[in-house]
């Protein structure tokens, strides 16, 4: 399984790339969504962005594809959806690319 990884001086999270999305929201800006049925992961997720500080600077790296140097932007709230018989817990963070 293919991980989407996020790196602070501190903090690591590794997250299965299949329940993350990314949307470019401006030029740079990206919209993380990770969206799953099993809550703990999306707690998990939960625990890690809101304990970094607006601007804290972090990396993202895709699929082992190389890193991205990026500053932390915000969160969305913990939303559950429900899909067919399904439901889902789905979070947002948001991430400033850092542009060299």
């Amino acid at each position: 399984m293919e991980k989407v990884v996020f790196t602070t001086k501190t903090k690591k999270l590794e997250v299965n790339q299949d329940i993350v999305r990314m949307k470019e929201k401006q030029k740079g800006t990206l919209s993380i969504k990770f969206k799953s049925p099993d809550k703990s992961e999306i707690e998990e997720i939960i625990k890690f962005f809101e304990s970094l500080t607006d601007m804290e600077p972090l990396t993202m790296n895709i699929a082992d594809t190389g890193e991205i140097k990026a500053y932390f932007r915000g969160t969305g709230s913990l939303d559950t959806i429900k899909e067919g018989e399904r439901t889902l817990h789905a979070y947002e963070a948001t991430i400033q690319e850092l542009i060299e």
